[in-house]
């Protein structure tokens, strides 16, 4: 039994001596693999600067679906030097700023444009402002001139008013004048007058818009 025991003893030595044997078998794989690596690496790098064997665009073309090695291949396949590269990026961006300066002036005629017609549109309504408060000071001026023949009409004879009125040049006064004297001495007025005139300024009294001049009537 003791003799059994003896043959198969489990030593803390031999574990550490696997456990090692492991450690350096990874490394030699590990070291296998970066060799190859780099094997390949110089052998792409020998191809693409070298053209060794006329493989440099099989291989560029190769690698082009590559997304970022791929746009790093580019140069390689259209066989063009750093100079080369440099001037078509440089023109690349000068086409770029020439686009964007454009635009930029395409927006300023725009924008010009607009502040013409805003101008425009401005000048509008400063005459149609202007025109209105022309016609507006006529309009008071002529409302005016009505208060002061109405007041005046009413505080002489009627007789005499029916002359003035008679011998005044346009009807749409004596009919404004009419409108806005107090009923009563309106009416003595036209009264007054030859029953067929007396019947057409009560027709165009009627008929032709009111100026409201506030007269108080009774």
């Amino acid at each position: 039994m003791q003799q059994a025991q003896s043959k198969n003893p489990k030593k803390p030595g031999n574990k550490e001596a696997a456990e090692e044997g492991k450690k350096k078998k990874r490394s030699t794989i590990s070291l296998i693999i970066i060799i190859l690596l780099l094997t390949v690496i110089i052998a792409f790098g020998a191809i693409l600067l070298f053209d060794f064997a006329g493989l440099r665009n099989d291989v560029a073309k190769s690698m082009e679906s590559i997304p970022i090695i791929g746009k790093l291949m580019q140069p390689v396949l259209e066989n063009k030097s750093p100079e080369e590269i440099e001037r078509e990026s440089f023109e690349l961006e000068k086409k770029d700023m020439a686009i964007k300066e454009q635009q930029l002036n395409e927006k300023t005629k725009e924008l010009e444009k607009r502040e013409k017609e805003l101008l425009a549109k401005e000048q509008e309504i400063t005459a149609t402002i202007a025109d209105l408060n022309s016609k507006t000071s006529q309009l008071d001026e002529k409302i005016s001139a009505i208060q002061e023949k109405v007041a005046y009409m009413e505080k002489i004879e009627t007789s005499k008013a029916v002359q003035i009125l008679l011998s005044m040049e346009t009807k749409e006064s004596v009919v404004q004048i009419l409108r806005n004297m107090k009923k009563d001495k309106a009416s003595q007025i036209l009264a007054a007058m030859d029953p067929l005139q007396a019947a057409q300024l009560l027709e165009d009294i009627s008929s032709q818009p009111a100026i409201d001049i506030t007269t108080e009537q009774q």
